[in-house]
């Protein structure tokens, strides 16, 4: 009997471990690998539109009407500008990293504006922190848009766009493709 509840118990375990580890890591995983696909496909700090298709692979819960514009951005070697030119009606804008933490949201209403830039650039790590404490902000590093830096080096900058029909998918797509990926220039030594 004894022998019959440890392993009943060994498999509880098991299924826990097997159960968390899958709900914990795997979506990060498969969504970051979708990052790399689509990177592959369209390019690094490069605004795009996502086709019906590749909508679905991505975000599977989107409705299929709406307009999915994505910017995959690398922000490992420099800062990248995310400049969104949108169309009037309900959008919303999401930055990710490239585990699928949702990092930045903003929709047409918290905006205010349907053409804005968000500055993207890498989180500093502890001892730059520090460094950086001691020092007063320089007045020319503020940008007249939004800034939001990245834990991971790597993720997708999104903007959803919704369309009450297909039929008008396309010309909400031209509108919304009018948005701008651009990596910063290299920094000067």
């Amino acid at each position: 009997m004894k022998k019959h509840l440890f392993w009943l118990v060994v498999a509880v375990v098991a299924g826990v471990l097997a159960h968390t580890a899958f709900a914990l890591f795997v979506p990060g995983w498969w969504f970051s690998r979708g990052v790399g696909k689509l990177a592959e496909a369209h390019g690094r700090n490069n605004f795009f539109i996502l086709s019906p298709q590749e909508q679905a692979k991505l975000f599977p819960g989107l409705p299929r009407f709406g307009v999915t514009g994505v910017c995959v951005f690398d922000v490992g070697k420099g800062n990248v500008t995310f400049a969104a030119d949108l169309p009037d009606g309900f959008w919303i804008t999401t930055i990710y990293t490239d585990k699928a933490e949702a990092i930045y949201s903003v929709n047409n209403r918290q905006s205010g504006a349907n053409s804005f830039t968000v500055s993207l650039s890498r989180a500093p790590g502890i001892i730059e922190q520090i460094i950086k404490a001691t020092e007063k902000e320089a007045i020319a590093d503020i940008d007249s848009g939004w800034t939001v830096t990245s834990p991971e080096p790597r993720g997708l900058a999104v903007v959803w766009y919704p369309t009450p029909e297909i039929g008008l998918r396309s010309i909400a797509a031209e509108q919304v493709a009018r948005s701008r990926c651009t990596a910063a220039p290299a920094p000067q030594s």
